[in-house]
C-alpha cells in the first residue's frame, strides 16, 4: 500500500491543468493525487493558500517513470 510518504512530485500547475493531468493518469491506470492547499484549508475548515494557487500532481515511486513519459506528451500538446 503506498502511503503519503512513498509519493512523489510529478507536476506543479493551475488547477485546471492538473485535473488533466490526472484524468490522462487515471486513464492509464496510474493512481495519483492532487495536493491544492486552497483546497484542502477550506476542506479543514479555514483558509489556506491563496486564489490562483498552483495545485501539485503526486505519483508512487513505481509509477513515476511512465507518469513522467505521459507528462512529457501531456506538456507537448500545449506547443501545438
Amino acid at each position: 500500500m503506498t502511503t503519503h510518504k512513498d509519493l512523489i512530485l510529478l507536476f506543479t500547475g493551475s488547477e485546471i491543468n492538473t485535473t488533466v493531468l490526472k484524468e490522462i493518469l487515471d486513464d492509464n491506470q496510474i493512481p495519483s493525487l492532487i495536493r491544492n492547499e486552497m483546497s484542502s484549508g477550506k476542506a479543514a475548515g479555514f483558509g489556506g493558500g491563496y486564489v490562483g494557487s498552483e495545485a501539485h500532481v503526486l505519483v508512487s515511486e513505481k509509477h513515476f517513470e511512465k507518469a513522467k513519459a505521459l507528462l512529457e506528451e501531456f506538456l507537448k500538446s500545449f506547443n501545438e
